[in-house]
């Protein structure tokens, strides 16, 4: 299976790597993606369109989870959950974290849906 989104608009195409995609945050009608690489560009699609085209992948739609209405982060990069401190870290490649500031009741689910695929994964 393909690892990688394609938009086009305009004359213009746009080619995301899920596999080095550390997460997406939307801004308005645009997305930004952070690579796991510490390659950050915005694409002119908002965070809907780019949920939808994960979905498409179904190899990769487990991997990466919504999380409010501003992030969708891919759930091998997350590292460290604090609801009380409402604050989420991942990490690069390169060993640099990122905070990433959500509500407590996104990241209990959050915890629930991580407590879930490693009791799976131990099975």
């Amino acid at each position: 299976m393909q690892a990688k989104l394609r938009f086009s608009v305009y004359g213009e195409l746009y080619v995301v790597d899920l596999n080095q995609t550390m997460y997406f945050k939307a801004d308005d009608h645009y997305t930004h993606i952070y690579y796991t690489t510490g390659t950050h560009f915005m694409i002119p699609f908002g965070l809907s369109k780019v949920e939808d085209a994960i979905h498409e992948k179904q190899l990769f739609c487990k991997r990466f989870v919504r999380l409010g209405r501003t992030y969708i982060v891919n759930i091998g990069c997350i590292f460290h959950v604090n609801a009380m401190k409402q604050v989420l870290f991942v990490s690069d490649s390169r060993g640099v974290n990122h905070s990433i500031h959500l509500p407590k009741p996104v990241l209990r689910t959050l915890m629930g849906l991580l407590d879930e695929a490693v009791s799976q994964a131990d099975k």
